[in-house]
């Protein structure tokens, strides 16, 4: 996924500017992991978003 694919899930996912600020520059520091960020939004209080793509490219 791009950074602007991850953007817009956030935002549709109802984070604020400032929690997608603190999650992309993780994402830029690490890389993208599925898992890992879906860990940090339910310890956020969100529904997880990313392991279903994750998901797609375990089966490709």
């Amino acid at each position: 996924m791009t950074i602007e694919e991850v953007e817009f899930e956030l935002e549709m996912a109802g984070l604020s500017r400032e929690q997608q600020i603190k999650l992309l520059s993780s994402i830029r520091r690490s890389g993208f992991d599925a898992k890992a960020l879906d860990k940090k939004l339910l310890l956020m209080g969100f529904a997880p978003v990313f392991t279903i793509y994750d998901d797609k490219e375990e089966d490709s």
